[in-house]
C-alpha cells in the first residue's frame, strides 16, 4: 500500500469520525413540507381567547362587541393587548418542523410559561397550540396537543400570550377632563399635615389661599388626573375602611366631585417599597398604588408653590 493510499485512507477514516460525533448525534430536523397556517383565523370575527398556563386559566372574550376578562375575574380588558394577540393568531405562520424527538422537547417547551393557547371564531373552537420558548424577537416554537412534534411559527410573540391574569385587565382609574376642574383638595392624616385646597380664580388662574400657583405646574398636575391608571388590583372584598392617610377630592363644574382615598398598606417589599390601596367614588374596584404613583396624587403645597429662598447666611 503506497502512501497516497494510506493518507487517503486516513482522512477517510477522520471525515467518518466527524461525521458520526457531529452529525448522527444530533438531531435531524424534518424537511417535510408542512401547511403554512395551522389555522385561517379573522381577527374581527374571534371572540374568545382561552390560555392555561401552570394552574391559571385565563379566559378573554368578547361580549356585546367589548373584550373582557371574564376567567379568573369578570373585567374589562386591556384592548392594546387583545389587538396585538388577534393579530398574531390571524398572521402567524408555521415554518418548519424543529423536533421530532420527545426526549428533545425540553429544549423548546418551557415548563415554566408553557401555555396553551386555544382561540375561538365565532363561538366555535378554531384551534389549540401549546406555547413553548421564544425562538428570536417574534419566532416562537409551539406544538399541537395531538402531535408528537415541535414547530417553529413566525409572527407569534409568546410574551403576548404567557401574561398573568391582572396583566390582561384593563388599568384604567378615572379620567377628569382637565377644563372641567374648579377645586382640588388635598387633605391628609399623616406627619405631613396636608389640608389645602388649590382653586381657579375668576380670571383662570389657580391659586391656594391668595398665593399663585405657576399656570404649568398645574396643567402638568391636571394632565394626571386627566388619565389615571393603576399599578395594581385588590380584589378581596373590604367591609370596614379606616380613616385614609391621604383624600382628595376633585370638584369639577359638570357634576359630582370624585373623591379618591388612599390607605396605607405594611410594607412586604424586600425593598421596602411602600404601597397603598385606593378607592375611588362610583367604583367598587379597589386599586394598588405603589410608591412612585401615589406620590403623583398625594401633593404637598411646596410641590404647587416653592418655599422662598432663605437669605445668603441664613
Amino acid at each position: 500500500m503506497n502512501k497516497t493510499i494510506k493518507i487517503l485512507l486516513a482522512v477517510f477514516a477522520v471525515l467518518i469520525a466527524v461525521y458520526f460525533l457531529f452529525f448522527r448525534s444530533s438531531e435531524k430536523v424534518s424537511t417535510e413540507k408542512i401547511d403554512a397556517k395551522m389555522f385561517v383565523a379573522d381577527s374581527s370575527k374571534i371572540d374568545k381567547i382561552e390560555i392555561v398556563k401552570n394552574s391559571e386559566t385565563v379566559v378573554l372574550e368578547k361580549v356585546n362587541n367589548q373584550w373582557k376578562l371574564t376567567k379568573p375575574i369578570d373585567y374589562p380588558a386591556d384592548t392594546t393587548n387583545i389587538y396585538l394577540m388577534l393579530s398574531d393568531l390571524k398572521n402567524f405562520t408555521l415554518e418548519s418542523v424543529a423536533s421530532e424527538n420527545p426526549a428533545k422537547f425540553n429544549g423548546y417547551l418551557d415548563s415554566v410559561n408553557n401555555a396553551k393557547i386555544t382561540t375561538y371564531q365565532e363561538g366555535k373552537p378554531l384551534g389549540t397550540f401549546i406555547l413553548g420558548k421564544t425562538q428570536a424577537n417574534d419566532n416562537s416554537y409551539i406544538k399541537k396537543p395531538e402531535e408528537n412534534r415541535i414547530l417553529l411559527a413566525s409572527n407569534l410573540t409568546a410574551a403576548l400570550f404567557t401574561k398573568s391574569s391582572k396583566d390582561y385587565r384593563n388599568k384604567f382609574m378615572f379620567a377628569i377632563p382637565t377644563f372641567a376642574v374648579s377645586s382640588v383638595s388635598f387633605k391628609s392624616t399623616d406627619s405631613n399635615n396636608v389640608d389645602m385646597t388649590v382653586s381657579k380664580s375668576g380670571d383662570n388662574k389657580w391659586v391656594i389661599g391668595g398665593d399663585s400657583v405657576s399656570s404649568s405646574v398645574m396643567e402638568g398636575f391636571l394632565n394626571i388626573l386627566a388619565n389615571f391608571n393603576t399599578d395594581d388590583f385588590k380584589d378581596t372584598v373590604m367591609t370596614t375602611f379606616p380613616v385614609p392617610v391621604y383624600t382628595v377630592t376633585v370638584n369639577t363644574t359638570s357634576g359630582q366631585p370624585t373623591v379618591i382615598n388612599l390607605y396605607k398598606e405594611p410594607v412586604t417589599d424586600p425593598n421596602g417599597v411602600q404601597s397603598y390601596i385606593v378607592q375611588v367614588s362610583g367604583n367598587n374596584q379597589l386599586f394598588r398604588l405603589f410608591g412612585a404613583l401615589a406620590t403623583q396624587l398625594m401633593k404637598k403645597r411646596s410641590d404647587f408653590i416653592p418655599s422662598a429662598p432663605k437669605p445668603p447666611g441664613k
